[in-house]
């Protein structure tokens, strides 16, 4: 490597020495100048959005002038819709706001019935009568009945000159669509709101609509022409991010520009400030160049003054040189007075050639006892090193102990590994007896030459047995190793059994926990959830992970917003004024589910750990209790009409002071037997769904034709006109197989659905088709109605209990909203099962599946 003079580095030195300084001043300098440029593109982006609120405001205060507008004319009679009063109330809009170069008001089809000012150019004069319905804010508000702000346009309304309207819709006396109001935004004052601001030098903003077209820009031409805008980057940008800033060559000033752009969401417009990308970038590049400038002549003038002042000292350090040179060859002489100069040599210099002189002897000196000193260490060192190895090995063997297991490694293997190690140490045979041990152990034990016990404080585990075929003792190191040892593995097998013994414990915990039915969380010190278990996260469609990294705060957030109804009990829960509340929370398919918290707090061994709550869901709760009234207010509703009947007809009897005649007293205990059928029906119902809810449903099964039970359940229907009316087209094949099933309870179902169908129809001919068909185990009858139908929505709800379709308010079919699920308990308690499908007006299917009867069910029957 080559290596350069004194000369030329203090030459460099005095050089970097000058360089600092102008470095360190001219960064400050640019950084000064940088932290401006950030500050005004600070300002200048606050300035954009605040150019952006002033628009969006400006543009607010005119639609809800518009707006109020169309409300007043709207809450107006018709003869207060006249030209001259329509006028009026623009007049009055356009001269708090003059804003609004012109307003006027369309009909319905779109035609000009006023307009303000009338007077001024030709244009404007025959706005009056005008047909506006082709216009595109028209059209979007006829069709959305919303006040709409339109595009930048050219029309009759503005005098062809650019223009966007705000148009609201008028209502007639029958909130009927009966016209619009229209303001016209005079692009002016729009002009002069946007450069109100001070942008600075060479800044500029841009207003466009929706479509991209400039509202405002600098260049007229741009605004007249209605030029599109959308090919501009930075406009692609505004529509993607919303709003930024960043570096842009414009295509109208052909000049990279510093943009900071926003959008304003609700009117769809792009607001944006440009600035010169040069003028951005002057006050930077001028401190640039004057940095670099000082930077050179400093450099310059450093240059020539260091090398004349490291020539002086340059020639003194080769004399100096040429000295200690001697020295180092082991030339120890007194140094001639005429090897230096008599001039220019500093006096340090010449003191130093002395004291090297002097040192030179001493080192020799020293040289000669460091070298019997370096052999009486080597010695130490040696008989050092071989005591350190033996530690080391000894270490290494405790440390494969005290090594933390890995998830692969068993406490049995590390050790065996160790006691390898052992013996390859000492030179012995070494064996780990764990208590108990078998007999041979226990013979063993007898032979061997040691043996060293390993416990656990006061509780013995094993020992260590030492089999010495030399019979020589042991060393006192080797014997002090191996206690150390035994201490140490019965630390190692303790800490085994404290792990396993956690792991089972918390084990046994953790399936509790997973396997309750209720929800539990557990909120730490911290404040953060701690512990949740499987139910909590289904019960709130919560993600374990996403739990368990939760805040207590953003838990209660996350369920807050699941609640639906009043808020108070949940409030006073987590704010711990109480410790239990009932809750009411919107599940994922909409339906409301009641959950009961309990909070309470978890110590032990006088610590607090945490507040807990346990979460249980009472839905099904709730429903029993809401079941059980709606059973109540039935009963009474349905008992109490058919005993009024029974009563007023006993009562009627029962009058002394009348005479009636057979056929009226026949007739009266016609309906008195007929409303006792009636309860008794109600009756037979109530069993029959109690048999149901408790599985207690008992069918006499026995192979039947299916034409046999459909007949049947015909001939059990009622006898009135509409019953009476009702056509039925049964169509059976011959080769139907029987069905297994309760012959009663099959017509029972059947009568029902028959029954149904002929109430919910508004034919004055209802008219069922029944058909049949089968598969390898099922028969499947279908009974066709052309009856009003049943919506969607109720069609997962019909065969709940109690359920009843809402209807048409006139029709009164009565009855307790069991017949369907009593159907359906009868039809699972046979093994089969009841279907809908149903189109509202035209009709509905229902198809109920039975077991098809086989030759072995038969056999069955005859043994029993």
């Amino acid at each position: 490597m080559n290596k350069q003079s004194l000369r030329l580095h203090l030459t460099i030195t005095f050089a970097i020495m000058a360089m600092i300084p102008i470095l360190v001043l001219g960064t400050i300098q640019v950084l000064q100048i940088r932290n401006i440029t950030n500050d005004y593109n600070k300002t200048q982006s606050q300035t954009t959005y605040r150019l952006a609120d002033a628009v969006q405001t400006y543009t607010y205060y005119h639609r809800n002038a518009v707006e109020t507008l169309a409300t007043t004319i709207s809450a107006s009679g018709p003869t207060f819709r006249t030209r001259e009063s329509l006028t009026s109330k623009l007049q009055s809009v356009k001269d708090n706001l003059p804003g609004f170069s012109s307003l006027y008001v369309a009909d319905a089809n779109g035609i000009v019935s006023a307009h303000y000012p009338e007077q001024g150019a030709t244009l404007r004069q025959q706005l009056f009568g005008l047909n506006m319905s082709n216009r595109d804010y028209f059209i979007k508000v006829k069709a959305t009945e919303k006040t709409t702000i339109s595009s930048l346009f050219r029309g009759p309304e503005s005098g062809n000159e650019p223009a966007i309207v705000i148009a609201a819709p008028l209502y007639s006396d029958q909130k009927q669509l009966a016209g619009i109001a229209v303001g016209v935004l005079d692009l002016q004052q729009i002009k002069q709101l946007v450069t109100k601001y001070d942008y600075g030098s060479d800044a500029y903003p841009v207003v466009l609509d929706p479509t991209d077209r400039a509202i405002y820009h600098p260049d007229r031409e741009i605004t007249s022409s209605l030029v599109d805008l959308s090919a501009e980057a930075v406009v692609q940008d505004a529509q993607a991010a919303g709003q930024g800033s960043g570096k842009y060559h414009s295509s109208i000033s052909k000049q990279s520009e510093l943009i900071t752009y926003t959008t304003i969401k609700d009117l769809g417009w792009t607001v944006w400030v440009s600035r010169s990308y040069t003028s951005v970038n002057a006050a930077f590049s001028d401190s640039m160049q004057t940095t670099l400038i000082l930077l050179v002549l400093t450099l310059v003038i450093t240059v020539i003054v260091g090398n004349l002042l490291a020539k002086r000292f340059n020639n003194t350090i080769h004399l100096l040189v040429g000295y200690t040179r001697k020295l180092a060859d082991g030339v120890f002489e007194e140094p001639q007075r005429d090897m230096t100069p008599s001039w220019g040599v500093p006096y340090e210099l010449d003191m130093l050639a002395n004291h090297f002189f002097r040192m030179a002897e001493q080192i020799k000196e020293n040289q000669r006892a460091l070298i019997e000193l370096n052999a009486q260490l080597e010695n130490r060192v040696t008989e050092r090193t071989r005591s350190l190895l033996r530690k080391n090995q000894e270490l290494e063997i405790v440390n494969v102990l005290l090594t933390p297991a890995m998830p692969n490694q068993e406490t049995n293997r590390m050790i065996d590994e160790s006691m390898r190690q052992l013996r390859n140490l000492i030179g012995v045979e070494v064996r780990l007896r764990l208590y108990p041990y078998p007999s041979t152990d226990l013979d063993q034990k007898n032979a061997a030459a040691a043996v060293i016990p390993v416990n656990s404080g006061n509780s013995p585990l094993g020992e260590l047995a030492i089999f010495n075929s030399s019979g020589a003792a042991l060393p006192e190191n080797d014997r002090k190793f191996l206690h150390t040892f035994s201490n140490t593995i019965a630390v190692i097998i303790q800490n085994d059994i404290l792990v396993s013994r956690l792991r089972h414990e918390y084990a046994s915990l953790n399936a509790v926990f997973e396997s309750m039915s209720d929800a539990i969380v557990l909120i730490g010190i911290q404040q953060n959830v701690v512990y949740a278990n499987r139910r909590m996260t289904e019960m709130f469609a919560i993600p374990t992970q996403e739990l368990l990294s939760m805040t207590e705060e953003g838990l209660f957030g996350e369920i807050a917003a699941k609640l639906s109804g009043s808020h108070e009990e949940w409030t006073h829960l987590t704010s711990k004024q109480q410790i239990q509340a009932t809750l009411k929370i919107r599940g994922d398919s909409g339906k409301e589910r009641f959950i009961l918290v309990s909070a309470f707090q978890a110590a032990g061994d006088e610590r607090i750990f945490g507040r807990g709550y346990v979460w249980r869901d009472i839905t099904k709760e709730h429903e029993i209790d809401a079941l059980k009234n709606d059973l109540i207010s039935l009963a009474s509703h349905e008992f109490k009409t058919p005993i009024t009947s029974i009563r007023g007809g006993v009562e009627t009897l029962l009058r002394k002071d009348a005479e009636w005649e057979e056929s009226f007293k026949r007739e009266l205990l016609e309906g008195i037997h007929e409303d006792i059928g009636r309860i008794q029906n109600l009756i037979d119902e109530w069993l029959d769904i109690s048999k149901i809810d408790a599985g207690a449903m008992r069918v006499n099964r026995q192979p039947l034709r299916v034409g046999a039970v459909i007949d049947n359940a015909i001939h059990r229907l009622p006898q009135h006109a509409a019953f009476a009316n009702t056509e039925f087209d049964i169509q059976l094949s011959s080769d139907l197989p029987l069905i297994y099933a309760d012959k009663l309870r099959m017509e029972q179902v059947l009568v029902n659905l028959f029954t149904n169908a002929i109430q919910y129809n508004d034919n004055k001919k209802p008219f069922l088709r029944i058909m049949a068909e089968a598969d390898e185990a099922m028969v499947h009858i279908l009974i066709e109605d052309n009856g009003i139908g049943i919506a969607e929505n109720h069609l997962d709800h019909i065969f709940d209990r109690f359920y009843r379709v809402d209807v048409s308010a006139s029709r009164q079919t009565g009855g307790t909203g069991l017949g369907l699920a009593i159907c359906k308990g009868i039809m699972e308690a046979h093994g089969g099962r009841i279907q809908v499908r149903s189109t509202p007006g035209a009709g509905s299917t229902f198809i109920i599946s039975i077991p098809a009867f086989s030759a072995k069910e038969g056999e069955d029957d005859e043994k029993a």
